[in-house]
């Protein structure tokens, strides 16, 4: 998922704010999910202040106003605003799948190293996983705060598993393919035909891009994007480090491409993480990875008594290298640089990401992620999940590597290309080795335009 999260019904509004109100300082924000973003502080809806967040304005003199719209139009109003540097939104929402990376680069977002003592009674930084937070730093400053993310793992049907005598998930890619194998013969034989062994993302554009690296990280044992595993543009330029999409990035995305190709549903060359979630939700995949989250997702509105009775979950398989496949992600938030209220800015952001704030999410979601272990262990989630499972999704975070793929201020354009490149394999219009030939000329002539191999 986009990530990592895309519960998709547009609303877009603006808050009528009372004579009273003007003489606070307003913050605007602008993000996607009404009803799942913040549903504690705007309601179900996304248009009515509670009372948790009025009493935040009151103690603050801070009016915060937000506008909500699907994500594509979201990431187009961050985009031009920021781009256009007018300043509009104060906070903007952004991803730690390319947004930090390249708005922080060009300069777009206020750091956020100093402003976190301005208000640690809504944010405390050490009361985090590190993980979360070192997702959002770019050439070693944080520039953003995690609100909802997650790690890699994996949703499967143990019924499904052991309907063909597989009594425990695999644990490593190798030991996975020969279970799907024995999910699809079974399948097959039994004359079940809208069922399929696995579901993943291979829309064009971003979305594989995600997941599919972290198989490449899983295949290759490091961020098999340049030579050497070089990740900062610091990194490329001194090493000298050319693109390897022809080189050992093929083998975890052939692997992604194959295991999309041989388990997957037909149509799953235009599959975002909605397709993967609703043909989970309904009873038509066995097993949903590396983004587990989204077969929470499916879980929250499924009416498939079997799906919801014999969910498990089970931590990602290992590649070759012994690493396993990564799937990590931040619905984050920043500071505009050109917003005229930065201090106030950043004291919002702090509530809407603090403790406080990510309680609100586990009660009112319930998904079995936080960004803070106190709440991992806390009482909501520790009723409604099994302590195992707790403790493997707990060591996800701390098996990952946010940064296993570059940092680097073209990230956006890489993971268009590189999911496109995907997609079209996965569809079968070109095969593994052309659409990798064209990445791998693209990148070239995009790295040797941007002057890093000077």
């Amino acid at each position: 998922m986009k990530a990592s999260t895309r519960l998709l019904t547009a609303a877009a509004f603006a808050i009528a704010l009372p004579t009273a109100a003007s003489a606070q300082t307003e913050i605007n924000i602008v993000a996607f999910a009404p009803g799942f973003a913040w549903a504690d502080m705007f309601g179900p809806s996304g248009t009515d202040k509670t009372d948790k967040l009025r009493a935040f304005e009151e103690a603050t003199g801070i009016t915060v106003n937000i506008e909500f719209a699907d994500e594509e139009t979201a990431r187009q109003k961050v985009l031009l605003d920021l781009v256009n540097q007018t300043g509009t939104y104060d906070l903007v929402m952004l991803g730690s799948d390319g947004a930090v990376q390249t708005f922080s680069y060009a300069g777009y977002l206020e750091p956020l190293d100093d402003l976190l003592s301005t208000a640690t009674e809504y944010f405390d930084p050490e009361a985090v996983y590190p993980q979360f937070l070192e997702a959002n730093r770019v050439d070693g400053k944080l520039w953003a705060l995690p609100y909802y993310s997650f790690g890699a793992g994996v949703i499967y049907r143990k019924d499904i598993f052991e309907r063909y005598g597989i009594a425990e998930f695999p644990e490593t890619t190798e030991a996975l393919a020969g279970a799907l194998d024995t999910i699809k013969a079974g399948l097959e034989k039994d004359g079940i035909t809208d069922v399929y062994p696995l579901t993943m993302r291979g829309a064009p554009g971003e979305e594989p891009s995600l997941d599919l690296s972290g198989f490449v990280y899983a295949y290759a044992g490091y961020p098999a994007w340049f030579e050497g595993g070089a990740t900062t543009p610091e990194e490329i330029r001194a090493n000298d480090a050319r693109p390897i999409f022809t080189g050992e990035f093929r083998e975890g995305f052939e692997a992604f491409v194959e295991w999309s190709r041989e388990y997957g549903p037909p149509g799953i060359a235009t599959h975002t993480w909605v397709d993967m979630m609703n043909l989970y939700g309904a009873g038509q995949a066995v097993v949903l990875m590396p983004s587990a989250i989204n077969g929470f997702a499916a879980l929250g509105g499924t009416e498939n008594t079997d799906v919801a009775e014999h969910t498990a979950f089970a931590p990602s398989p290992a590649g070759p290298s012994g690493l396993p496949v990564q799937s990590f992600w931040t619905f984050s938030v920043g500071v505009s640089a050109f917003s005229d209220n930065k201090e106030a800015a950043y004291k919002t952001l702090a509530f809407l990401t603090g403790e406080q704030a990510m309680q609100g999410f586990a009660e009112t979601i319930g998904w079995p992620y936080s960004t803070f272990p106190a709440i991992t262990r806390g009482e909501v989630l520790g009723e409604k999940w099994p302590a195992e499972m707790l403790d493997q999704i707990e060591a996800s975070y701390e098996q990952a590597d946010p940064h296993y793929f570059p940092y680097i201020p073209e990230l956006n354009a890489f993971m268009e290309r590189i999911g496109t490149a995907a997609s079209e394999a996965i569809s079968g219009s070109k095969t593994v080795d052309e659409a990798l030939a064209e990445l791998q000329a693209w990148a070239e002539e995009r790295m040797e335009r941007a002057g890093y191999y000077e």
